[in-house]
């Protein structure tokens, strides 16, 4: 009795699950591999079925036996020809996700192609437009200084004067900082010792770099990326860091572009599967921007042990 129950809820079970299997058919678009395995599914609960048989009935159980022979036959390769078949779903899910990745390469790249544009044209009107306006402003005041004043006027004048030089130093400053002209230009490797050439001047930080590249020149994005994330990677190392020495090497070998970057400072506790950044820092960013230009990094710090991080990018 207790076998007969076991062998009625068995059958109740497969019925459920090959009309599962059966409505999940449309899902896969009448995949003939699912098509198959659904109908093992149906053999195997008419199996379980026809081994009830013998319970009700003991004359029929030679006749039986030879239906459930062949039904487990029939089952076998069934399934065995929708095993068989069923690497076209894999291959269709693994091309989706290919379809997928590649289609959020380029929402991203578009993404930095016009930030970069956009920080174009607003470096341009920086300083095609408010440029020459300030240094209109410091010729008025000098055509000024020029005509009879008092001591006090005159004071206030070359106050305005140096007020006016430092706004004017200052839209250069942010205006190259959005689109670095050296970059744009020039290539990498200038844009990169032209900024690490300010930084060390100002004896903040000592920067080594050293780099195999000359005049070479990349897509947009990919010196564009590259440049950002090494700005970031500095900025970061001087407000955060501590450190006292940072070497950056850039290499481009076949057909990669390598960049190694290290400092001594203090470190941190960072683990790259988060999804946000330790102090805001930009890490994520970073990271974000690297996959959109076959490029990736990797970061190994710890308390008290500085930063190296890693860049690769695969060049097209």
């Amino acid at each position: 009795m207790v076998t007969l129950v076991a062998l009625l809820i068995s059958i109740i079970l497969q019925f459920i699950a090959a009309i599962i299997a059966i409505s999940l058919t449309k899902v896969t678009k009448y995949n003939l591999s699912w098509i198959l395995i659904s109908i093992a599914l149906i053999f195997l609960a008419i199996r379980r079925l026809v081994e009830v048989i013998p319970f009700l009935y003991n004359k029929f159980s030679d006749d039986i036996q030879l239906i459930d022979h062949w039904i487990g036959i029939v089952t076998s390769i069934l399934i065995a020809v929708g095993i068989f078949l069923i690497k076209k779903i894999f291959n269709k899910l693994k091309e989706a996700e290919q379809i997928r990745m590649s289609s959020e390469r380029r929402i991203l790249n578009a993404i930095i192609r016009t930030e970069e544009r956009e920080r174009q044209r607003f470096a341009k009107d920086l300083h095609d437009g408010l440029g020459p306006t300030m240094s209109t402003i410091k010729m008025s005041l000098s055509a000024l200084s020029k005509g009879k004043l008092d001591e006090y006027g005159k004071s206030v004048v070359e106050n305005l004067e140096e007020v006016i030089d430092q706004g004017i130093r200052e839209i250069k400053e942010i205006s190259n900082n959005l689109s670095p002209h050296v970059l744009n230009n020039f290539g990498l490797a200038s844009a990169f010792s032209t900024f690490i050439n300010k930084i060390n001047y100002t004896d903040v930080i000592r920067i080594n770099f050293t780099t195999n590249l000359n005049q070479e020149r990349f897509s947009e994005n990919v010196e564009s990326v590259l440049y950002r994330a090494v700005c970031e990677l500095i900025n970061n190392t001087i407000k955060h860091a501590e450190a006292k020495i940072i070497d950056i090497k850039l290499n481009h070998v076949n057909n990669l572009m390598i960049m190694s970057y290290k400092d001594d400072g203090k470190g941190f506790f960072y683990d790259e599967n988060q999804q946000f950044d330790p102090k805001g820092m930009g890490y994520y960013n970073i990271r974000s921007r690297l996959n959109s230009i076959n490029g990736q990094i990797d970061i190994e710090t710890a308390e008290g042990k500085g930063l190296t991080a890693d860049i690769q990018i695969k060049l097209k």
